[in-house]
């Protein structure tokens, strides 16, 4: 049979095609090929939120419930950006009780749930204690919430052996960071009714979860209207303490502070550090006792119940967002009480804000500053009417 010259070209392609298939199904190869795949993993289920974002609930669930005592746990409420997805994933060391996770992507960053998701997938302790939502803005032609696909690979190996390098090629969002909307994703969404709002990159004291769990059965069951309210503290030394020992070492060889002590104490500062040294160390067991509220600068860091008022998500970024809380907090005839024993640390002593920082904070201000301000206090008067005398004047 004659052959055509056209047909003579075919010949190099079909051979080319069935070497590699050859190399493709080849015992040493063809595992090493697929666990370069990425499959997919899951696809969630993402729904509309004040017609601005699309919000995935539930995207991971811890697996265990921390109730094996009978008593409600207390659920860390952290949030971020995947620039923070380092420091999560060390989280479950430093506290045992369950995590709600709020992270906040767009499309730069959206590579985030795939490593995310994988990470729950091939670490135990993550899994165990982590819940993670996520949510992204959506465009001006957007009308409803997509289905989001989720990838990773076959197997935890490839994984573990990729995750930093993966984690170096998932960029940071671009977008004015959503903060009282994401703490407020993160206790929606949380698997307790007790939540702790606090920032991811603070660290806990030893043992936190399980010494304020029974405190805080006791004071906080969202009708009575009482908050727990916990100490911060920050040192710049590469060790950071974590007991309550180590802490008091720290605060009399000056390597501990209070927290933004050089920076916005007044937002920061509680009252009294000797007398919560004393009272911590006349009872082996956490206990709480009233304090003031001391203006419409504070944003001290609470546990509260799911029934108990959230952060004002209309509040722009970085100018007083959890102030507003803690405002409302008082103007609703919310008691504030003092943890005993327990405290966070940050590692890094603040003395400015980052130019990153300020130039957010400058742009959210001439965003709608008076306009927020004016919407808030009528809201807040018009709901809470008797208690100005209490709390004073909130101010921007």
């Amino acid at each position: 049979m004659r052959i055509f010259p056209s047909k003579l070209k075919i010949f190099p392609l079909l051979l080319a095609l069935l070497v590699f298939i050859f190399w493709l199904f080849s015992d040493s190869k063809q595992s090493d090929f697929l666990e370069e795949i990425l499959v997919i993993q899951r696809n969630v289920t993402t729904v509309m939120h004040d017609e601005q974002f699309c919000v995935g609930y539930n995207f991971l669930e811890a697996e265990d419930t921390f109730r094996e005592d009978g008593l409600e746990p207390v659920t860390l409420a952290i949030h971020g950006t995947p620039e923070v997805l380092q420091l999560l994933g060390n989280k479950p060391l430093n506290w045992d009780g369950p995590i709600s996770f709020g992270l906040f992507v767009d499309f730069h960053s959206q590579k985030a749930l795939n490593y995310i998701s994988m990470l729950h997938k091939c670490d135990a302790a993550f899994k165990r204690q982590m819940t993670v939502h996520f949510a992204f803005r959506i465009s001006p032609s957007q009308s409803e919430c997509p289905m989001i696909q989720v990838l990773g690979y076959q197997d935890c190996a490839t994984f573990l052996q990729k995750s930093k390098q993966l984690l170096e090629e998932i960029e940071d969002s671009f977008q004015i960071y959503p903060i009282n909307l994401m703490r407020n994703i993160a206790r929606r969404g949380a698997k307790s009714d007790l939540h702790l709002i606090i920032d991811t990159d603070m660290m806990m004291s030893t043992n936190f979860a399980k010494m304020v769990k029974p405190i805080a059965n006791r004071m906080i069951d969202g009708k009575n209207k009482q908050v727990l309210v916990v100490r911060r503290f920050e040192t710049n030394e590469n060790e950071l303490p974590m007991s309550f020992g180590d802490l008091e070492e720290g605060i009399e060889n000056h390597k501990t502070f209070q927290f933004h002590h050089k920076f916005f104490f007044v937002g920061h500062q509680i009252p009294n550090l000797m007398e919560w040294f004393e009272r911590s160390h006349a009872s082996n067991d956490v206990v709480a006792w009233e304090i003031p509220y001391t203006g419409n600068d504070w944003e001290v860091q609470i546990i509260l119940h799911r029934n108990d008022p959230y952060n004002v998500e209309y509040f722009p970024s970085r100018v007083k967002d959890m102030q507003s809380l803690i405002y409302k907090l008082c103007r609703a005839n919310y008691t504030f009480n003092l943890l005993s024993h327990v405290f966070n640390v940050h590692k890094g002593i603040k003395e400015d804000d980052t130019m990153y920082s300020k130039v957010v904070t400058a742009h959210t201000k001439r965003q709608g500053r008076l306009r927020t301000l004016s919407r808030y206090v009528t809201e807040i008067d018009r709901k809470y009417p008797d208690t100005m005398k209490r709390c004073g004047q909130f101010l921007l």
